[in-house]
């Protein structure tokens, strides 16, 4: 029919030019992806100003335009890089005050030799927190999937919030009061409620690394040591409150246990062992120590319980594409085995599940419709720049209709060749055609000879995709993979699919 004409002239231009295409690849390769994902894009990439009425005038136009940009340029997108850094910023604003304020209520040696410095830090921080507030104040938001710029709506939008009745509890000045009762740094208590900054943070982080689990691992050590941290510095306190008596708390401070470093390491020893569970301590003696090492007890389980699993998620998430891929291997020996497969073929066998794992093919990255969650024009987008260097050098695909590309673009499959694989066998009938995605392959003759070479992004086997007479088409060369090698597969009943939705 006309379709298969119309495919075939297409085809037929597209190996004309491909020698024209290349020289121009080498001459231009930053426009032709430029131009090649503007062209093909699932995205619309024009203004929407631009789709304004003509009855509006070009001034208004400007201006309006003038003002949304201006608008746009002072609202914080929540989920970019400036957010991300900000949140960072205040997050170890966050962290300053709980590391530091125990640790100067507990040791105030700390805290008077470099009064200025605390003095001084303390106000920074604190100005880091009204900063934040400015920021959350021009933080966009989602309303009907579109983020707001509306300075009015976002000003109710938090103020409606809990988020800033906590952020004005969190600066509520009560260092002043320091004034009248003496240095206690811990009246600072109030700043702590900014935590949930960190959360947001912590949960950016997650979602942006290669390596969630371990970034969970990270960030539960970090409480496990700041709870040390804390326990260490109620040891001392609850130890300085009576007066260093007994065995269980801390002893007098005198001669090598006078020095602030050795009250906190001492501490923070007795703490380590009582939150781990190890125990191996000296028995309480008083009420608020039974009570005090009890709380230290059940927090110290539940703490490091919660680490020790997500360890052992993040080794169980770590392992399982290799052990699925070495059950697949496994069980493929087990096949050859059974069934007296010659050495060699096994060989080759484990060599190309060696060169699949090592490509990414057996670990969730060899097919894009894995991603089964990702709706089709998203995966369609995504295909697209993971292929784009291959996609953009097949010549044919430059002169197609992007939503038969689009169409395309899904059904591809990716398949890889060991050495010396034929991968096409003259006379043999012809159902799909291939497109190099990379390595080396050559066209041989009947008598051995090879005619040509083609690399990533040449195309064959378009005759097994061609309704030739109505019959069956076949091979008309042999086709041999020199060395590994990773092709996409295009079938005939997916180019019928596509050819007859965009004829």
């Amino acid at each position: 029919g006309s379709k298969w004409t119309k495919l075939r002239t297409t085809l037929k231009v597209a190996g004309t030019v491909s020698s024209q295409a290349k020289r121009r690849r080498k001459q231009s390769g930053l426009d032709r992806q430029d131009s090649f994902l503007k062209r093909f894009s699932t995205r619309h990439a024009g203004n929407v100003l631009e789709q304004e009425s003509d009855e509006e005038s070009q001034h208004e136009k400007v201006h309006r335009e003038q003002q949304q940009k201006c608008q746009k340029h002072f609202v914080i997108n929540p989920d970019e890089n400036f957010m991300f850094y900000w949140l960072a910023l205040v997050s170890l604003a966050v962290l300053y005050n709980l590391w530091t304020c125990i640790a100067r209520e507990a040791f105030p040696e700390i805290y008077y030799d470099v009064e200025i410095v605390w003095f001084v830090t303390d106000g920074v921080v604190d100005l880091l927190y009204l900063l934040d507030i400015a920021v959350q104040f021009r933080t966009g938001y989602l309303e009907k999937g579109l983020i707001v710029y509306n300075s009015k709506k976002l000003a109710r939008h938090y103020m409606n919030s809990r988020y800033f009745a906590l952020d004005l509890i969190s600066l509520v000045p009560l260092d002043p009061v320091q004034f009248i009762i003496g240095i206690h740094p811990l009246i600072r208590f109030p700043r702590f409620i900014k935590v949930y900054r960190t959360y947001r943070f912590i949960y950016m982080v997650e979602t942006r690394t290669v390596f969630p689990n371990m970034w969970r691992v990270a960030n539960l050590s970090h409480v496990l040591f700041l709870g040390s941290h804390w326990f260490a510095a109620f040891y001392f306190m609850i130890s300085k409150a009576e007066n260093y008596k007994g065995t269980w708390g801390y002893p007098v401070p005198e001669g090598e246990f006078a020095s602030v470093t050795r009250k906190y390491l001492k501490s923070l020893y007795w703490s380590t062992l009582t939150l781990t569970t190890i125990g191996d301590l000296p028995p309480p003696e008083s009420n608020w120590e039974y009570v005090f090492t009890i709380v230290s007890y059940l927090i110290g389980v539940f703490v490091f319980a919660t680490i020790v699993g997500q360890v052992g998620n993040v080794i169980t998430n770590r392992n399982a594409s290799r052990q699925e891929f070495e059950r697949l291997l496994d069980g493929a020996k087990v096949y050859m085995r059974n069934h007296n497969v010659p050495q060699a073929m096994q060989r080759r066998v484990q060599r190309w599940y060696d060169y699949a794992w090592s490509r990414g093919r057996m670990n969730g990255g060899g097919d894009i419709n894995s991603l089964v969650l990702l709706p089709d024009k998203l995966k369609t987008e995504l295909a697209l720049h993971v292929n784009l260097e291959t996609l953009r050098k097949v010549t044919f695909f430059q002169e197609c209709e992007p939503e038969f590309l689009h169409d395309l673009v899904l059904k591809m499959r990716a398949f890889i060749f060991t050495p010396g694989d034929l991968i096409c066998r003259k006379g043999e009938v012809a159902r799909e055609m291939f497109i190099i995605a990379d390595g080396l392959l050559e066209v041989i003759s009947d008598s051995g000879e090879v005619l040509t070479q083609m690399t990533a992004g040449d195309f064959f086997g378009e005759i097994g995709i061609l309704n030739l007479d109505g019959g069956v088409n076949r091979r008309t060369a042999d086709v041999r993979s020199v060395g590994y090698a990773e092709l996409f597969v295009l079938s005939r009943e997916d180019v019928l699919s596509a050819l007859k939705d965009h004829p």
